[in-house]
């Protein structure tokens, strides 16, 4: 009797459990997200600007939107870099094989894709450790925004030279 008792009590937990995923569960892919201009989509640059500088009557999808603006800009400032960089290398690279030098190029590029997946997984892994909060989403797109004007800032270094 006592085991029948625990199977039910058992069986009857399992739809809350089972439940309790959230849009805030598991795996998501950051290319698949909807875009802040899509999502803001009826409000004003002002009203956008206010709601994200503030936080005032927004929601936490909002904010999350308002984070993903600021990866948005960041990363406009990182292609902004990347071409200049791009450029530079690309005549740097015709004097290096007129001197029988390897181009700097391809290693550039190598070392652009792999920093691009260490920011991709620093801030999945930084996410992911929250488990299914609410705040999942604001916390990425801030990381991903952070991470990108290192980056950024780093180029700029390179640009100096």
């Amino acid at each position: 009797m006592i085991l029948r008792t625990k199977v039910l009590y058992a069986l009857a937990l399992l739809p809350i459990i089972a439940s309790a995923k959230t849009v805030y569960s598991g795996e998501f892919d950051y290319h698949n997200f909807k875009s802040p201009v899509a999502s803001f989509s009826g409000r004003t640059q002002a009203e956008v600007a206010r709601m994200c500088n503030t936080g005032e009557h927004a929601s936490n999808d909002d904010l999350a939107q308002c984070s993903h603006l600021k990866f948005n800009y960041a990363s406009s400032q990182l292609e902004k870099k990347l071409k200049a960089i791009r450029s530079r290398s690309e005549n740097n690279d015709k004097s290096l094989k007129t001197d029988g030098e390897p181009p700097s190029s391809p290693y550039f590029e190598k070392a652009q894709a792999a920093w691009t997946t260490y920011r991709d997984n620093e801030c999945y892994s930084e996410t992911y450790s929250m488990g299914a909060a609410a705040e999942r989403y604001i916390f990425f797109w801030e990381c991903m925004a952070n991470i990108t004007k290192s980056r950024v800032k780093e180029l700029d270094e390179l640009l100096k030279y």
